[in-house]
């Protein structure tokens, strides 16, 4: 059987560390102060775009990584990660339907915040979901280019996520 580093036995070998220090890691009832999980202070401090105007490689990986871990940290679904995906992907097809008229979807990213904002309040996204797509969704509603930063950075996150979700 699959040792903690505290020496207690380690019932799910998917696990690293036994339930008591995972507690305590979590700030469950056997541990000191409450770990709370964010994303980083510089997230997409820097948009999407590098000085010559291509798409950063970090949203594809250094910062895509940081939310998914975040993400899977809080134990959000994948069910939940994709659905919000499917529907920036119905947006991106609504822009592409609409002769690329930014003009037109911009409402439905308002209306996907806001989407976010009620499944937080009904507790089945975390509030740092919520941060995660107001950052992108602030920066999408500039422009065409934005938008696909949004989506290409999403669909990152969405694939980082299973690697972390399972640890």
């Amino acid at each position: 059987m699959k040792k903690c580093k505290c020496g207690n036995p380690i019932k799910d070998p998917r696990h690293d560390t036994c339930y008591s220090c995972f507690q305590k890691r979590r700030g469950g009832s056997a541990g000191g102060e409450r770990l709370i999980l964010k994303l980083p202070a510089d997230y997409l401090n820097k948009g999407y775009f590098d000085d010559r105007g291509y798409l950063r490689a970090g949203i594809f990986k250094e910062e895509a990584k940081a939310v998914a871990n975040v993400l899977a940290s809080l134990k959000m679904t994948a069910t939940s990660l994709r659905a919000f995906y499917n529907k920036l992907k119905a947006i991106e097809n609504r822009y592409k339907s609409a002769n690329n008229n930014f003009e037109l979807v911009k409402p439905n990213l308002y209306a996907f915040e806001r989407d976010v904002a009620y499944q937080v309040s009904r507790g089945v996204v975390s509030e740092a979901f919520r941060e995660f797509i107001n950052k992108n969704s602030a920066l999408a509603i500039k422009g065409p280019k934005e938008f696909k930063g949004f989506v290409e950075h999403f669909l990152s996150v969405l694939a980082y996520f299973k690697d972390y979700s399972t640890k």
